[in-house]
């Protein structure tokens, strides 16, 4: 593992020599991104959500919100509140609530990577404003992208669930730690503490973000992405990069509706180390998180695939 690490820092320490100015300008690219739109965002639902999670039962949760999707995913009333809280947040907010939830003894091992298996994507606002509106400027499209993207981590989800309801049973849950008690703790010094986790995390995001951002920028200084093949290698890194870079290219309007569409369901190499990061992964767990993310990702491009097909199938009938 040493020698593995040491070939990865030899090249990096290699850029900052030889591109200061590049790496100085992509870092700050980052930290600017994660000052002005993560942080304000991400922080209070973090604050917010470890609160609740840490002073919520189960039965406090609306039986009207969480019960449709306990019959649909196999899982409980906390599963439930992730699965909504992390589609409508975005990364890595399903992750992060998922590993609070596991470690307060309010959902079991093979729940926690049921969730993490769907339930942690780019959020509805993103896929409707900056990548249907700013960059792709398909405002009439933003169901469709909505439908692809989501739409293949929900589909994933229900398979998976499925599969797993007929692997376990209910009285098989026996990997629940061992419960914490908050009962008697002063609600000051609470909410210190989940203010001091949640910053900390969000420290961690904007750390995470600043990295991929000099990643990104060392792909793109060494080598550009001159063919369909490393354009799509670069966009990977980071999402927001990564479709602004898509947007802006020479593929066809097909290709880059797909492509798009698969760069949204896959989040980029800088989520999947955020949202691992985050919610303390082993090896096993981080193997599932990428299998599903792959699976993720091959559903929406068939969903984009499916759709281009159709439109063009009706188009040649009406005419």
């Amino acid at each position: 593992m040493t020698k593995k690490i040491i070939v990865l820092i030899l090249p990096a320490f290699g850029y900052l020599l030889l591109f200061p100015q590049e790496a100085v300008l992509s870092a700050q690219d980052g930290l600017l991104l994660w000052y002005h739109q993560v942080l304000p965002v991400i922080f209070p639902f973090m604050f917010l959500s470890t609160l609740a999670v840490r002073t919520m039962k189960a039965s406090d949760l609306p039986r009207w919100m969480t019960k449709p999707l306990m019959r649909v995913f196999h899982c409980s009333e906390y599963g439930a509140f992730v699965i909504l809280s992390g589609f409508l947040c975005g990364f890595p907010m399903g992750a992060f609530l998922t590993s609070e939830l596991y470690q307060n003894s309010k959902i079991s091992l093979r729940e926690s990577r049921l969730l993490l298996g769907f339930a942690n994507n780019i959020s509805p606002g993103f896929i409707l404003s900056y990548l249907s509106i700013r960059q792709m400027q398909l405002p009439h499209e933003a169901g469709w992208f909505l439908f692809q993207i989501l739409g293949a981590a929900l589909l994933n989800g229900w398979i998976d669930a499925r599969r797993q309801r007929k692997q376990t049973t209910v009285a098989a849950e026996t990997d629940i730690k061992s419960s914490v008690s908050v009962a008697n703790t002063n609600i000051f010094s609470l909410i210190d503490s989940c203010i001091y986790d949640a910053m900390s995390n969000a420290l961690r995001l904007g750390a995470y973000i600043m990295l991929f951002a000099i990643l990104t920028g060392a792909v793109k200084k060494i080598m550009p992405a001159s063919s369909p093949a490393m354009l799509l290698l670069t966009s990977g890194i980071e999402v927001t990069a990564g479709i602004h870079m898509i947007a802006e290219s020479g593929l066809s309007a097909s290709a880059k509706y797909v492509a798009v569409s698969a760069l949204g369901a896959f989040g980029g190499l800088s989520a999947l180390a955020q949202s691992a990061g985050i919610a303390g992964m082993d090896q096993n767990t981080l193997f599932h998180y990428i299998k599903s993310r792959v699976k993720i990702t091959l559903l929406a491009i068939e969903l984009s695939c499916t759709v281009l097909w159709a439109r063009s199938w009706i188009s040649l009938l009406m005419n």
